[in-house]
């Protein structure tokens, strides 16, 4: 779910392969993430856990948590309570006690969870939050300790959905999927109840119009009290008040946002069986030419799998799936046209035939945003959404696409041509290039122009290596050290993983006495059988203070991507650079989340961050990879040590300029059709159907054609199963700041300046989360109120278009 962060030739071939973004989350990949998180917003990666969708600040994003509606990336740890009661009474309550899902405080023990036990973990906790919250509704008064410190234990309690989420997201099962679809009900209930709750609603208003009240809060608490009104407002609270009609519409809003979650949630089962279930089965080896070893090693492992051959890379059989790992590559590097036509004709048609259709829920989904925003006084879902997003209208946003439309126009006609004479010229294709084409040729053009295929450059790329690099950018950059937790350290602190390939990481601050900042997991490694593809940042623990003790809890991370595994137990997983771009990308995220320095859990990290600006940190990171003298640290040839070659370090360091207008223009459609199916199109009185929007947007924006038959849209997760919603415009309006963010670092001429606008970055963007207007977080980071746009079209070699 994020913007596309490949070289652009993989942009092609992400394009190719998908026209679909498997979510955020993502994040979220977000988001989402995600979630990503906020997902990351390629193709295939998301931010899962951002913000609330709507509601309260957390209390929506526990219910995101289960439902997948909105990537929630949140699932908080130990509680922390200024009454001084819960504890107690959660002793009393068995499931707290023995439950892993609910009996722990800073890590999970992941390796004791099993899918029976999480309906009556889930069951328990809610019956003990609603108890509690009609008990202290009571008692709620206009003080800040009156209303948020009487809540904040509880949606505290209620985040710990998250650990099933995530689960879900890296350990799926059939077993745990119907125990999460058993408890979706119960947990948005239990989010209405609290984003409804009329007693707290007014607690928090007079709070707001007393002066004296008002005047005593800080600028935190004051963001968090307007935020949580505008989110109980668009949760609906107005519609428990006593009117004409009001019970009839709470109820109907109700049903509403209860049948979303459970549409949201078969979406994104639907995309995920359809992708289980492809295989294209192939024989003949000359059928694969043109595909590296390390993809067909992936693909014989992958018909091992299903019951064909024994795994052998060079033998075969070979099966071709669905998933990101596989399907991307094998876009870019299959010579047979046939067999790519074949297997993307699978993709842009997957979920949506037979019992895995998306069409129905997609037009139910619209139909019920629809009519959610017009119950809410606006006049589309979009508006609504924008409402609460940096943009706030639905012009902001469409203003800056068509900025960025106009000055890619150009550049991104001219390389389609330059594309289609390569293809004639040099690979013998005859006629206009197909969309099974462009990921081909795009990566063709690209070895005749700098010399290497993304395969040659991944000997270069080995993982340990690379994550050490990664180290390293954030020590130098932002004062941090971050190292992996050996085994034993691990067992001290009780942590447990779900995969035995999951790694432990703990982040310090770099100057005397390395205070402990924050911890985080890391999955890095793709398996097909039971985790989603994509590459995402979501939360376990957000850091706050205990208001009794005055104690600081280190907030904790996990950290998702799918690139491949190693071929044996010998050598390290090498990565294509676009997997270390994903792994900047999603460590972007996590840093957020880490360098925070709010103690309010509401909007600690990236909680309450705007959608359209919790990119930042996660496009910012992508940058260093392009720049040369940390490509001299991370690369070395896997059997040699040799250094990256000048010439290849040099198709790097331009690679992102390759065909960015053909990259740009397929973003800026997923955009704008988004922006219309959530502003302009009924699915109830138009004569268009969805696929009809999207051929409709496609004619100005996509410059080869989408086959007749595409039905993408049914595997658009980032918009109909995360939290993208009237919201994909996000990945390139953060995009404008990240780019003009990084201008920051590179207009300084000295080692120590960069280093002092690094600490800067850090203790703005990074540490002021959602606590703190992002324009207000601009301005004091940049200097000036507006972001540039200049930056952004520097980067991708579209300056002179603009």
């Amino acid at each position: 779910m994020l913007r596309s962060i490949t070289t652009s030739s993989s942009r092609l071939a992400r394009h190719a392969a998908a026209r679909a973004h498997s979510s955020l989350a993502g994040a979220n990949r977000t988001t989402s993430k995600a979630t990503g998180r906020l997902h990351s917003a390629s193709a295939n990666t998301r931010l899962r856990p951002f913000f609330a969708s709507g509601g309260p600040l957390t209390i929506r994003r526990a219910l995101a948590t289960i439902t997948g509606n909105v990537p929630a990336r949140e699932s908080n740890a130990q509680s922390a309570t200024s009454t001084g009661i819960s504890q107690d009474k959660k002793k009393d309550i068995a499931e707290f006690r023995t439950n892993p899902v609910l009996n722990w405080k800073e890590f999970p023990d992941f390796a004791s969870i099993q899918p029976e036990q999480v309906v009556p973990a889930m069951t328990a906790l809610v019956q003990y939050i609603e108890k509690e919250f009609t008990e202290r509704s009571k008692s709620f008064s206009p003080t800040w300790e009156g209303t948020m410190g009487l809540t904040q234990d509880l949606e505290d309690d209620l985040e710990r959905a998250g650990v099933i989420h995530h689960l879900g997201n890296v350990k799926d099962s059939p077993e745990l999927r119907a125990a999460v679809e058993a408890v979706q009900p119960m947990m948005v209930q239990i989010a209405l109840k609290m984003g409804q709750s009329l007693e707290l609603y007014d607690a928090l208003t007079k709070m707001q119009q007393d002066p004296a009240t008002w005047n005593s809060l800080d600028k935190e608490q004051k963001r968090i009290v307007e935020k949580t009104i505008q989110g109980m407002k668009l949760s609906g609270v107005a519609f428990g008040l006593k009117g004409e009609g009001n019970a009839e519409k709470q109820k109907r809003f109700n049903e509403i946002q209860e049948r979303l979650a459970k549409l949201s949630l078969s979406f994104s089962n639907n995309v995920l069986d359809s992708t289980k279930a492809y295989a294209k089965i192939v024989t003949d080896p000359s059928d694969l030419e043109g595909c590296p070893k390390s993809l067909l090693q992936a693909m014989a492992k992958h018909a091992q799998s299903r019951g064909h051959g024994e795994g052998n890379a060079e033998t075969g059989p070979w099966a071709v799936t669905l998933d990101g790992p596989t399907l991307v590559p094998f876009m870019m590097n299959c010579k047979n046209r046939d067999l790519r036509e074949t297997v993307y004709r699978a993709n842009v048609k997957k979920a949506s035939e037979g019992s895995q259709d998306n069409e129905p829920i997609i037009n139910e989904i619209l139909a019920l945003r629809k009519e959610e925003a017009n119950m809410l006084g606006f006049e589309s879902y979009g508006a609504m959404s924008l409402s609460k997003k940096m943009a706030s209208k639905v012009e902001t946003a469409t203003e800056v696409l068509d900025r960025l439309y106009k000055a890619t126009l150009p550049a991104a006609k001219k390389e389609l041509d330059m594309l289609t004479d390569f293809a004639h010229q040099k690979l013998g294709l005859a006629g206009a290039l197909q969309p099974w084409d462009t990921g081909y040729v795009g990566e063709e053009y690209r070895k005749n122009r700098f010399k290497y295929s993304a395969d040659q450059i991944s000997e270069y790329l080995v993982f340990p290596r690379v994550m050490d690099t990664l180290f390293e950018v954030a020590r130098e950059n932002f004062g941090i050290e971050v190292s992996e937790m050996k085994a034993e350290e691990q067992a001290q602190a009780g942590i447990t993983t779900w995969n035995k390939e999951v790694k432990m990481y703990k982040v310090q601050d770099a100057g005397p006495g390395k205070k402990l900042l924050a911890y985080f997991y890391g999955d890095f490694y793709s398996r097909s059988e039971e985790k989603k593809s994509g590459a995402w940042m979501d939360l376990l623990v957000t850091r706050m203070k205990d208001p009794v003790t005055g104690n600081v809890r280190v907030p904790v991370a996990y950290m998702i991507c799918n690139q491949p595994p190693p071929e044996s137990d010998s050598e390290p997983s090498r990565m294509k650079f676009n997997d270390v771009v994903t792994l900047f990308h999603e460590f972007g995220h996590c840093l957020q989340h880490m360098l925070t320095t709010v103690d309010y859990p509401q909007a600690s990290g990236i909680k309450g961050v705007e959608w359209d600006f919790v990119e930042v940190a996660s496009q910012f990171m992508e940058n260093f990879t392009y720049e040369s003298q940390w490509l001299d640290r991370m690369a070395r040839h896997y059997k040699t040590q040799e250094p990256l070659p000048k010439d290849m370090k040099e198709s790097i360091m331009s690679s992102r300029e390759c065909l960015a207008g053909m990259a740009m223009m397929r973003q800026l459609h997923f955009a704008t059709l988004d922006l219309e199916l959530h502003t302009q199109f009924d699915p109830k009185s138009s004569q268009e159907s969805i696929f009809d929007v999207d051929k409709r947007m496609g004619k100005k924006t996509l410059l080869v054609a989408p086959i007749p038959e595409d039905k993408f849209l049914c595997g658009f997760s980032h918009i109909f199963g995360g939290g993208y919603a009237a919201g994909y415009y996000s990945y390139k309006y953060s995009e404008l700041f990240s780019a003009d963010a990084y201008a920051a670092l590179e207009e300084q001429s000295s080692e120590e300046s960069r280093k002092r606008i690094g600490r800067k970055y850090r203790e703005t963007v990074l540490a002021y989360g959602g606590a703190t207007d992002p324009k207000l977080v601009w301005e004091e980071f940049r200097g000036r109120p507006g972001v540039e746009v200049e930056a952004l079209l520097r980067h991708n070699g579209l300056l002179t278009q603009a």
